[in-house]
């Protein structure tokens, strides 16, 4: 389905879980020398203006990415994966604008290092194609990255496949689906279990919302991607983090309408996950959950 616009939800709290855990995941990818694959297979436009009427009209950013910028100005201490992401982020939103995961990956290209970018919906393909040519925003002035990146068009999941096994076998698969309908877990599921064959020691993380209507959907597809993991020649091990926003009783009105998406949080299940990670993301959560949940 091409319904979706991520223009509507950038820089919202969900976003803000994934890009901190996916900075965190490519420092340590960064730390060797030896050069490494980057898969986005759900990629969007890569950079959105924060003045976007679409944004506006849902005021996502406005308690995401803003909140989370007002919140350290008053003092609050960061943790270090908080103040890695925002340090990333801030040189695009000193310019009125969002930095996406395909510009964060971007942004840690060296030489050698690969980047493939998917993305499906004809807008927000086109919005990308550009924007990967526009130079990358820094604290240091603008620059484009020394690595090498190319974009895909078309369905995310057989784009996957054809791309594995990378030349390069270190690195990382970052898949994010809209979730539209059923279809999608079960889609996920295979298609990453699809991944962990061809290339096993990759780096895999998953970002999915958490929504009461679909519990039963998402424990199904993060149960059956656990327990594969565990499976084959290179078994691994598995973390989730989730940020939960809302709780029954703390729903606001207008999330308990029938066209609302009714997500109360989200979460990022990590597949071979690097070292401290876990300690580093734990930690960050429970930054986030303060500055989101609070009023």
């Amino acid at each position: 389905m091409l319904s979706y616009q991520h223009e509507y939800h950038a820089g919202n709290h969900a976003d803000i879980l994934k890009h901190v855990c996916l900075c965190a995941i490519l420092d340590s990818l960064a730390k060797k020398e030896k050069p490494f694959t980057l898969i986005d297979t759900h990629a969007g436009a890569g950079r959105f203006n924060l003045d976007d009427s679409r944004l506006l009209k849902t005021g996502e950013a406005e308690s995401g990415i803003k909140k989370l910028f007002s919140s350290v100005k008053e003092g609050l201490k960061v943790p270090k994966a908080i103040q890695r992401y925002m340090d990333v982020e801030a040189p695009y939103f000193s310019s009125g604008l969002y930095a996406g995961s395909p510009e964060i990956e971007r942004l840690y290209l060296r030489r050698g290092d690969i980047l493939h970018l998917t993305e499906m919906h004809p807008e927000a393909l086109s919005s990308l194609e550009s924007n990967v040519n526009e130079k990358l925003i820094t604290t240091d002035g603008a620059r484009r990255q020394d690595g090498k990146c190319m974009v895909h068009g078309g369905d995310s999941y057989r784009t996957l496949s054809s791309l594995l096994p990378p030349l390069v076998k270190r690195g990382l698969i970052l898949c994010d689906p809209s979730y539209e309908d059923k279809s999608d877990y079960r889609q996920v599921t295979e298609a990453l279990k699809n991944a962990r064959r061809k290339w096993n020691t990759a780096i895999i993380a998953l970002w999915y919302p958490i929504l009461e209507r679909k519990k039963n959907e998402t424990a199904q597809m993060l149960c059956e991607l656990e327990d594969f993991s565990k499976l084959g020649l290179n078994p691994c091990g598995c973390e989730k983090f989730e940020l939960q926003i809302y709780g029954p009783d703390t729903m606001p009105d207008e999330m308990k309408e029938d066209s609302a998406p009714h997500m109360t949080g989200s979460g990022m299940l990590i597949i071979n996950p690097p070292w401290l990670l876990k300690e580093s993301m734990t930690e960050a959560l429970d930054f986030l959950g303060s500055v989101f949940t609070a009023g």
